[in-house]
């Protein structure tokens, strides 16, 4: 009888691709004057044409990012 125990596979989903994107998009939110920059901008102008980045998405990584600002208010 077998006793190893297995490794748990972590799944991916978090690093997908579209959730990667998103958090792009999310610091272009709360970030715009990186838009001033072209080469930020022209990203911008790509993720806003990618059908995977979807508005739920990007609402979710702006909560992430605002939260995880907060945390760091509240330790420092």
């Amino acid at each position: 009888m077998d006793n190893h125990v297995k490794a748990r596979v972590r799944s991916s989903g978090y690093y997908t691709a579209p959730c990667r994107k998103a958090r792009l998009c999310a610091r272009f939110v709360l970030r715009p004057e990186l838009l001033d920059r072209p080469a930020y901008a022209r990203l911008a102008k790509a993720l806003l044409s990618d059908p995977s980045v979807t508005n739920r998405l990007v609402g979710q990584a702006v909560a992430h990012l605002k939260g995880k600002a907060h945390q760091h208010r509240l330790a420092g």
